[in-house]
């Protein structure tokens, strides 16, 4: 047999002894209609596992033959050999219950040809009991009928056996149904299960027998589910998940390697085709398919035998189980069938799936043994000694080719396990809490934070996409590509995608426009404040990496690119005096050909020499920018000018004229033609409108505090001082700007905000932290309001890592200086950190930023513990309008 993979589409195309009735509905040679894709692809035990992988991808309808040296044609589908037929194919009809006998088709093909016929005759039975309305169990059965007419020669009785047998499979689940309906109506099981005894008494003994397994099955789950709403229990009991750096504890792909791994998979659900499509996200019936990968060296303690999270009694005994994984250096991982990148229609089409994404994401050492063991709870129609060799050496060949020196050492073992596997508790705990409706399982799930980063929720882009599509080999999309810098950031430089960034690079270089593309996604994240320090300084590297070959970069492209960096570094704190340099004279050359390029790279710089407190340095420039008519700079450009030019006024003590252009920039974005553009720029200018107001001598308190609030009520969606509270305590990284305006007002109005504030320290287990700016200021007043609780702890906790965060050594003078302010602040509220106020400290900024405002710090460094309103004062001498 060839080693090449056939996909015939006319009987022509065949090879020898294979019979044209393989190809279901293939149309006569001649036929224009033969380009259609092939029903079957044929195949050998030499077959490259890639061709298998590109076809399968291509064609998944397809059925495939594999020809083996020893046993002849083998059915990869049923894992079963493959018997040809004599005849021509012809469709089987569906028969309704009290039909005539079915006449017999011109021939059939026969994958079930070793099952007896008494196990066809079950198993139609059961299939068919089980429902017909799933896309496995309604094929199951056509093949066992198929089977029956090419076996009628020999058992003439044996298709219409089939048919008695589909009937009483189609009454057993009408009745399972109706049992079903009366256990959740409240009846007591001993009173429907005599309802049953007495439906089936004319029924065959297997009717009963499969009602009263259901019916056994669906009593133990409401009794459990009664007995927990008895205890009274809407809240689990779960500790709450702190995320590190935004990343979850159990992301699979930041655990170190490992040189094996054991996967545990396990679904929730009964919807797994394309009705899924039609139910709501949060539904249970929706498929979702979880997976637990255990590295080797970690022990889960045993759990109760046979534990089962849909029948056990007790919430607290699941929410044991997923406290433990969730304290377990364990990965976990999962996605819905209504997830875009989910493909497959049948179940086993999403298992396929989530061992391939697991295999992708999973810690390796490139090049080294790796044994990964994936156990799969048995699925109906699917048992323990079923094989999956042939899926088995697809996934592993497909890893090899597609990273080859990372998944060298893979070794991968797929098996079907059943519901007594010791660990498989662990992950239907994960899978139950998914899929269950119930209040604490809702409230589990929210502690845990599994969905949105473990679990995948389909409305929300995630980077393990970007998997798939590495793996499919598609073009990446900008958007695409600039997730995938903020995930190959987190990665060890070995990583995978790290891998395909570099093969990426060198394609990119020879295409100028793709670039141009990814270097436009760069700039419109920073317009949008979407984004990570690490990943964006990531993508920057990547772009100053691979420009384009051969030709050194254009002003044009050269000037957003160093501004780029100028705002990165911003956002650290730095100050890059030759950037700044050479970004003026672009600037400059660039400003007839391109007015608003250049005039947006002024605005970049303003905020650079600002954050080296040179307020004044480019006031001149921006203001001759402001005297261009409106459509030099274009109208957007215009209104940050304006709202700039706001800024450089706040920051220099005259909050009253800063609200003059702050309120000239939004009349000016308010007549743009987008009006969710219009809204989203209005939204940050908005922001410092009301910092400048806070600081401004003659505020009227109670007013500002109603415009503040209709502020956060439009940008959260919240109402009340307390929904507010709770929204932002759990936000992360996309309302760190109004996280951060919300916490300084509670600090500046105690009194009137009192219940906001004990709303927002009860959800502390919720806070979320990060690296870049504001979350150093959000560290420091959470501590703040700690201390106002008399919780000097957990207060000095989180002042030492809003010090910390600032001071670290990538950062830059600024963020320097920030944090020795916030050492004077802890020091004023009398906490005394490892890390105390010093002149060495002081000396060093004094050379680095000599326009700060160093005589105030120097008196704040010696305050004592004054008021607050006097702490107030210093903190905005020394850290000036939105700088605290």
């Amino acid at each position: 047999m060839s080693t090449a993979l056939l996909l015939p589409r006319t009987p022509d195309e065949l090879p020898e002894g294979l019979n044209p009735a393989v190809l279901k509905g293939l149309p006569e040679p001649g036929n224009a209609a033969a380009v259609q894709p092939p029903t079957w692809l044929l195949g050998s035990e030499q077959t490259p596992a890639l061709d298998w992988l590109q076809a399968i991808q291509s064609f998944p309808e397809a059925a495939r033959l594999c020809h083996r040296a020893d046993a002849g044609w083998w059915n990869l589908s049923t894992q079963s050999p493959w018997v040809a037929p004599t005849a021509t194919a012809a469709p089987l009809p569906v028969e309704q219950p009290n039909a005539a006998p079915m006449s017999r088709p011109e021939s059939q093909v026969r994958p079930l040809s070793h099952m007896e016929d008494g196990a066809l005759i079950f198993q139609t039975f059961l299939k068919t009991a089980w429902g017909l309305d799933t896309p496995e169990n309604l094929r199951a059965v056509e093949d066992y009928e198929t089977e029956a007419w090419a076996r009628s020669d020999h058992n003439p009785t044996l298709p219409d056996a089939l048919r008695r047998a589909r009937h009483n499979g189609e009454h057993a689940a009408e009745l399972a149904q109706e049992a079903d309906r009366r256990l959740s109506r409240g009846e007591p099981a001993d009173e429907v299960e005599a309802w049953a005894r007495d439906a089936c008494k004319r029924e065959h003994p297997q009717v009963l027998k499969h009602v009263l397994i259901v019916l056994n099955n669906q009593a133990d789950y409401y009794q459990s589910r009664r007995s927990r709403a008895a205890q009274g229990k809407h809240h689990s009991a779960l500790d709450a998940v702190q995320l590190r750096n935004g990343q979850h504890p159990n992301s699979l792909r930041h655990l170190p390697p490992s040189p094996a791994w054991h996967i545990y998979i396990d679904e929730t659900g009964s919807v797994f085709d394309e009705q899924a499509d039609e139910l709501k996200p949060n539904a249970s019936e929706v498929g979702r398919v979880v997976a637990l990968a255990i590295p080797q060296g970690v022990t889960l303690p045993p759990l109760t035998e046979r534990f089962h999270a849909t029948t056990t009694t007790s919430t607290t005994a699941v929410d044991a189980a997923l406290q433990c994984l969730l304290h377990a250096s364990v990965g976990i991982f999962g996605f819905s069938v209504q997830d875009p990148a989910s493909r497959a229609r049948y179940w086993i089409g999403h298992v396929e799936q989530l061992v391939r994404w697991v295999l992708l994401q999973l810690p390796l050492e490139p090049g080294q043994p790796c044994a990964v063991t994936v156990k799969i709870e048995q699925n109906r129609g699917y048992a323990v000694r079923d094989n999956l060799r042939a899926l088995q050496e697809i996934l592993e060949g497909e890893c090899q080719r597609l990273a080859p020196q990372r998944f060298a050492g893979l070794r991968l073992s797929l098996q079907f396990m059943d519901k007594n596997e010791p660990l498989n508790g662990y992950v239907d705990a994960v899978a139950f809490t998914w899929g269950s409706p119930a209040a604490a399982s809702r409230d589990r799930l929210k502690k845990s934070a599994l969905l949105g980063h473990c679990l995948l929720n389909p409305d929300h882009r995630a980077l393990e996409r970007l998997y798939l599509a590495l793996n499919t080999q598609k073009k990446l999309t900008p958007a695409d590509w600039f997730d995938l810098c903020s995930a190959a950031a987190q990665e060890p430089a070995d990583g995978l995608l790290r891998h395909f960034l570099e093969q990426l690079g060198a394609q990119v270089q020879q295409h100028a426009g793709q670039w141009q593309a990814f270097l436009d996604e760069v700039r419109q994240r920073l317009r949008l404040k979407q984004f990570h320090l690490d990943s964006l300084g990531h993508a920057l590297d990547w772009l100053e990496r691979f420009a384009p070959d051969g030709q050194s970069l254009p002003a044009a492209q050269r000037l957003p690119l160093e501004t780029a960096r100028l705002a990165t570094g911003n956002h650290r704190g730095q100050v890059d005096l030759p950037r700044i340099q050479r970004s003026l004279q672009l600037m400059q050359q660039l400003r007839d050909e391109q007015p608003a390029e250049a005039c947006e790279a002024l605005l970049r710089l303003t905020v650079s020499t600002a954050n080296a407190f040179e307020f004044d340095a480019l006031r001149n420039a921006v203001e001759q920018w402001l005297a261009e008519p409106v459509a030099v700079p274009g109208l957007l450009n215009h209104a940050k000018l304006h709202s700039t030019l706001g800024q450089l006024e706040a920051l220099s003590g005259r909050p009253d004229a800063a609200l003059v252009h702050f309120d000239r920039a939004l009349d000016a974005f308010a007549r743009l033609s987008d009006p969710q553009q219009a809204t989203r720029e209005a939204a940050q200018t908005r922001t410092y409108r009301l910092i400048a107001e806070m600081d401004s001598p003659g505020a009227d308190a109670a007013a500002l505090i109603e415009v503040l609030r209709a502020h956060l009520q439009a940008l959260t969606g919240k109402a009340g001082d307390g929904e507010i509270s709770r929204s932002l305590a759990y936000t992360g990284q996309a309302q760190r700007y109004p996280h951060h305006l919300w916490l300084r007002a509670l600090l500046r109005w105690p009194q009137a905000l009192h219940t906001a504030r004990t709303e927002y320290l009860g959800q502390r287990p919720q806070w979320q932290t990060h690296e870049d700016h504001p979350w150093p200021l959000i560290e420091a007043y959470r501590g703040w309001l700690l201390v106002d609780a008399d919780q000097p702890g957990p207060a000095r906790e989180h002042f030492a890592a809003a010090t910390a965060r600032c001071a670290d050594p990538d950062n830059g003078p600024t963020l320097h200086w920030m944090a020795e302010v916030l050492r004077c602040l802890a020091q004023a509220l009398g906490l005394r950190l490892d890390e105390q106020p010093g002149a060495e400290a002081r000396t060093r900024l004094r050379q680095q930023l000599p326009h700060a405002p160093h005589a105030a710090l120097e008196r704040f460094a010696h305050a004592g513990t004054p008021e607050r309103e006097a702490l107030l004062s210093a903190l905005g001498e020394c850290l000036p309008f939105n700088f605290h």
